[in-house]
């Protein structure tokens, strides 16, 4: 076993410069999915004739899907191998996408759009641990840098390109247009990821019998849940994105608001902060130097005095304090993913997705309980209870990750 394990990894193929510009374009095409019916919610109200919040289904529940999808993906390429399950469900997810503009109506728009979610996970929750094994040294922590970059950007390239699209042809092409993007991710994946390295005891390439299957996966999760180093990290993913999504879903009514009175236009342009992002690989690089749990309380904070900066009501200091909440924010995400690799002993797949899964929940979350402190309390009701979940990560980090 030892000796065919080192064959193994002697003669299989380490990560290159292709591998590298594959873990930033391919987030960035297949997870900008997830947003690009977010900048023509109401265009969709006017053409299916529904409110607000019936347009906003189509996030929201797409949202959720990628948190059940997470829990599915990484348990499975445990068995099966990473490459395998990031490939064939980038695949997957062009037919949906593609389906999008073709929709007769909203249901089967939603449907669409909740198909999508579930699939991206394939990439999203494996892409943790692939980078985890794949990459070595300091090439660690600047390739979850760059991964996580990649997500970032895509972001910002489906809110301005299903914008732009919609405006100048109408949503239908919009939607559609992302599907050449995604069938290029993954043709792209699959000609420059080199195949899986790490052959775990037993878990892949063995026979996939579904009640053995959920059996180990069940097994797995409860190991990793008797980790608390784990559980923190799961915490960490819980309250991050908890108070990414709180502050800049509620940000628009504090910004229009009677303080700073900003047209919509300008308010767009706020989200340009996001940019931060593109500092993640060496955010990445600094994790693999100093130590993820360093990294992890450095970048936090960073966040927390951010939220604090927000409430002083003066523009250009709350523009400071939101590109500080966003740059902590994104440097974070490399520091705690590398940290799930360093903490999980085995099933680094299911660990992954745990940690994905509580992630888009707490986004979930973000999204609608900051709305309630917004009515009883204001921007500063958002803040404190955004900044309460950043000093639950702190102390998580503090107690249960040492």
């Amino acid at each position: 076993m030892t000796s065919s394990m080192s064959i193994y990894e002697t003669s299989r193929k380490r990560p290159g410069m292709g591998a590298l510009v594959t873990l930033f374009l391919a987030p960035a095409f297949i997870f900008a999915n997830m947003y690009t019916t977010q900048a023509i919610l109401p265009v969709l109200s006017l053409d299916f004739h529904i409110s607000a919040p019936s347009a906003g289904l189509t996030v929201s529940l797409l949202v959720l899907a990628v948190a059940f999808g997470s829990l599915v993906y990484g348990p499975l390429s445990d068995r099966i191998g990473r490459k395998k399950v990031m490939v064939g469900s980038s695949f997957l997810v062009v037919i949906p996408t593609l389906l999008c503009g073709f929709a007769p109506g909203f249901t089967t728009l939603v449907i669409l759009r909740t198909l999508q979610g579930f699939l991206m996970p394939g990439l999203t929750s494996v892409a943790i641990p692939y980078v985890n094994e794949e990459f070595e040294g300091k090439g660690r922590g600047l390739a979850m840098g760059i991964y996580v970059c990649g997500l970032t950007l895509g972001g910002l390239f489906a809110r301005v390109g299903s914008a732009a699209l919609t405006g100048f042809f109408n949503w239908r092409i919009a939607l559609d247009a992302f599907a050449l993007p995604t069938l290029i991710a993954a043709l792209v994946m699959w000609k420059f990821l080199p195949e899986t390295a790490i052959k775990q005891r037993g878990e892949i390439n063995t026979p996939l019998q579904r009640g053995t299957f959920f059996r180990q996966t069940l097994q797995d999760m409860l190991l990793h849940l008797r980790n608390r180093r784990l559980v923190g990290a799961f915490i960490i993913g819980f309250t991050l994105f908890f108070g990414f999504i709180g502050t800049f879903t509620y940000l628009p009514y504090y910004l229009t608001g009677p303080n700073f009175k900003l047209p919509t236009i300008a308010l767009g342009l706020v989200y340009l902060l996001w940019l931060t992002g593109i500092f993640s690989p060496f955010a990445g690089s600094i994790a693999g130097r100093i130590g993820a749990r360093r990294a992890i309380a450095f970048s936090m904070g960073l966040s927390a005095i951010g939220l604090l900066i927000t409430l002083i009501p003066l523009l250009p200091v709350v523009l400071f304090g939101l590109a500080l909440l966003a740059l902590g924010m994104f440097s974070t995400v490399p520091a705690v993913n590398l940290y799930l690799g360093e903490q999980a002993e085995r099933a680094k797949g299911t660990a992954a997705s745990m940690y994905l899964s509580l992630n888009y929940f707490g986004g979930s979350f973000g999204a609608v309980l900051p709305g309630f402190a917004l009515i009883w309390a204001g921007w500063p009701g958002v803040a404190l209870l955004c900044l309460g979940m950043v000093l639950i990560a702190l102390t998580s980090d503090a107690l249960l990750c040492r």
